[in-house]
């Protein structure tokens, strides 16, 4: 299956947390892409684990490298902006995450994450329903 991933799914690929081993199946399985803001995201992410005590130096600095390694195939995040901006216009949500979306529907894939609230606000949406599906939902396809 053809999939748009977020940076809660790729995050999980460079830390262990709930559902890594989902997020590494689906790396495996599926045609995978993300836009390039996944790559600012997970470092971010990498980053706020690393000020809560969550990562020590070493271990955020590793997921830096990964990210470099990872050779996820990537989409400019610039043509998807007008979209993505509507999009989180019409859900009143950040852009962040429409980004994402706006990535599913230019691509004509789906979009895979593990964020509860974001999915359940994109199930509400005429754009983002048929567009997304939580990272959980695998499992029973495993």
């Amino acid at each position: 299956m053809d999939l748009v991933v977020d940076a809660s799914v790729a995050h999980k690929w460079l830390v262990v947390e709930d559902d890594s081993d989902l997020a590494l199946q689906l790396r495996r399985h599926h045609d995978l892409v993300a836009p390039d803001l996944l790559l600012v995201e997970c470092r971010n992410a990498a980053l706020t684990s690393l000020r809560k005590g969550e990562l020590t130096p070493e271990e955020a600095g590793q997921v830096d490298r990964d990210l470099q390694s990872l050779q996820l195939p990537t989409l400019s995040s610039i043509p998807l902006l007008s979209n993505a901006f509507e999009i989180a216009t019409a859900l009143r949500h950040p852009i962040y995450d429409c980004i994402y979306v706006a990535a599913a529907v230019a691509t004509n894939r789906l979009l895979v994450t593990a964020d509860r609230r974001f999915a359940a606000k994109m199930a509400t949406s005429p754009t983002g329903r048929d567009r997304i599906r939580l990272l959980q939902t695998f499992a029973a396809d495993a």
